[in-house]
């Protein structure tokens, strides 16, 4: 990068918030996926949003890339720097700036870890589902770029069902905002499932407005091994055939399943060729129901094992 330009940037943000040297520029040039690196120009620190409409708009001006980041456990590549480029980084952008419990949402900034707004908001009897499996260091930018799953997404969907505003800065320096807390909306574009999975590619996000929605009484965990992999995958069929949709679902292979005991030592058997994770959450006595007849079809679907969580 030319000299000149980075002198403009740290002029923009200030000399404390931008990180040039040989060792940050390493430290951020990979994220959660193991198949490449490249180091960025620099990493900039934005504390306002004047700061990153400025730098979007100089990147503009002066053709270099702008690659946003939160905590990088992306496993897609999304904040890998690419040739003359910089990292903004977000992740001190953490601050939960309302949990309104009575229209059931949050404004957060992009910074926010996903599992303290989880915490936060069960605190007030409300429930944030989306559970990537890197949630607790994880950020909701992140996961609003990534569209971001886990295992509550067959019952209660991923990311984007979740997002009902964003206020984000383009690349010409514009602040935008589009949603809102009005759930029928139908007034203009609907520019957040555009920017949805974009991986930071259309703009910075500043604000996301999240929908919540009230935290399920109680729930209840079964674990069952199978000895065909057709046995386990016909037993999901025959669950949600019976009208019960699990809360969690997870299918392991023989060879998943032997390298999870090979670094968690958690007791599985190593000599099954499948393994289904399964919970199901709401009213204790829907839940006491739903589990009785999940454990059932498991058996019926040729289970070995059976397991069922008694706390």
């Amino acid at each position: 990068m030319n000299p000149v330009v980075l002198k403009k940037i740290k002029e923009i943000v200030g000399n404390d918030n931008v990180l040039d040297s040989d060792e940050d520029k390493l430290v951020y040039s990979y994220d959660g996926t193991p198949l490449h690196a490249q180091k960025p120009e620099a990493v900039v620190i934005p504390q306002t949003e004047d700061h990153i409409g400025k730098v979007l708009k100089l990147a503009n001006e002066e053709d270099f890339s702008v690659i946003p980041r939160g905590s990088g456990t992306g496993l897609s590549g999304g904040s890998i720097p690419v040739e003359n480029s910089i990292i903004l980084l977000m992740n001190r952008w953490d601050k939960i700036v309302e949990i309104d419990s009575e229209n059931l949402m949050a404004w957060v900034q992009p910074g926010v870890i996903t599992a303290k707004l989880q915490q936060a908001v069960e605190q007030q009897g409300l429930f944030y589902p989306p559970d990537p499996g890197s949630m607790n260091i994880c950020t909701i930018g992140g996961n609003v770029a990534e569209n971001a799953g886990g295992l509550r997404g067959l019952k209660y969907g991923i990311t984007k069902n979740y997002v009902m505003g964003i206020e984000m800065i383009l690349p010409d320096g514009r602040l935008v905002k589009n949603g809102g807390k009005n759930v029928k909306d139908v007034a203009g574009y609907n520019l957040r499932d555009l920017v949805i999975g974009s991986e930071g590619t259309l703009g910075v996000f500043t604000k996301i407005l999240l929908k919540l929605i009230p935290k399920p009484q109680t729930s209840k965990t079964l674990l069952a091994f199978f000895d065909k992999l057709g046995d386990a995958a016909e037993s999901v069929s025959e669950i949600i055939a019976h009208h019960i949709i699990p809360c969690t679902m997870e299918f392991l292979d023989a060879t998943t399943i032997q390298c999870v005991e090979e670094y968690a030592h958690l007791g599985l058997p190593t000599d099954v060729r499948a393994l289904l994770l399964l919970e199901t959450d709401g009213h204790p006595a829907v839940v006491e129901e739903e589990a009785a007849v999940m454990e059932k079809v498991l058996k019926k679907s040729n289970a070995r094992q059976v397991k069922v969580a008694r706390t």
